[in-house]
């Protein structure tokens, strides 16, 4: 019996973060190889994974300020 296999998007962002076997590696390339709109999904994705993974998330100063002010002044209610 022949397995075929179809890829979808969802198989191309599983691929592109490394959440594929091997296998699945090389029908996946191979698709990308001859499905020219998948290969552009894929460019796009891998794109803004790019972009993505160059975010720094981190608190502007002003509320950071506050908690330590905050956190200065607490005190409890017992």
């Amino acid at each position: 019996m022949t397995q075929t296999f179809t890829s979808t998007q969802d198989d191309v962002i599983r691929y592109l973060y490394n959440e594929t076997s091997s296998q699945e590696n090389t029908l996946i390339e191979d698709a990308l190889l001859y499905d020219k709109e998948l290969l552009n999904f894929y460019l796009d994705c891998a794109d803004l994974k790019s972009g993505l993974d160059k975010i720094q998330l981190s608190p502007p100063e002003r509320v950071i300020e506050r908690i330590f002010n905050y956190s200065k002044n607490y005190q409890p209610k017992i």
